[in-house]
């Protein structure tokens, strides 16, 4: 009987979550800037019977700062007046699959120091399952905050970011903010 309970204790024990692991936070000055035209161009998603449109940039940047606020210390929206000393270029992307109901998303982060010079670019994307007719927000957000997770973990193991952000020489970012609204898409999405 002993057998039984010390092995349902260890049983046990192995599947509680470890509460003290708290992830550490990255020091640093971080801006986020998600281009205009994710706010003003939205996306159809296609359905034989349905007719959806998403806006990616309001959700995109709600996931975003969400997620990033837990991992980095300092993270801003990049605005006329904000100081940062990486400036994070996103370009959420996202795709509906009507036959397999399936949400495909994607994150495009590129990273530029305050002088305009490009550090890294990580893409990562996942797949969410989720029906278009019963609140696809729901389904969006839960694929965005899986893409963006799995986009800082490729940021935060790249050597060249870290070592900007671990110079932590803040710059006004603003002037580089108006000229990544500039730049072209990575990639033409429908």
């Amino acid at each position: 009987m002993t057998k039984y309970i010390l092995a349902f204790s260890l049983l046990t024990l192995s599947y509680m979550p470890f509460s003290n692991a708290a992830t550490t936070t990255q020091t640093g000055n971080v801006a986020v800037h998600i281009a205009k035209r994710n706010y003003f161009h939205p996306v159809r998603f296609l359905h034989p019977y349905m007719d959806v449109w998403h806006m990616k940039g309001p959700l995109a940047e709600k996931v975003a700062l969400s997620t990033l606020q837990t991992r980095f210390s300092n993270i801003n929206q990049c605005r006329d007046n904000s100081e940062a000393s990486v400036v994070l270029l996103l370009e959420p992307n996202i795709f509906y699959n009507a036959q397999l109901r399936v949400f495909h998303t994607e994150f495009i982060a590129r990273a530029y120091t305050t002088d305009g010079e490009p550090i890294t670019q990580v893409r990562r994307e996942t797949e969410q399952l989720g029906m278009l007719s019963s609140t696809p927000e729901f389904y969006i957000e839960k694929g965005y905050t899986s893409a963006m997770n799995q986009t800082i973990e490729a940021l935060l193991t790249d050597q060249a970011f870290l070592s900007v952000l671990d110079k932590n020489t803040p710059i006004k970012a603003g002037d580089l903010c108006h000229t990544l609204d500039k730049l072209p898409s990575e990639n033409f999405y429908y």
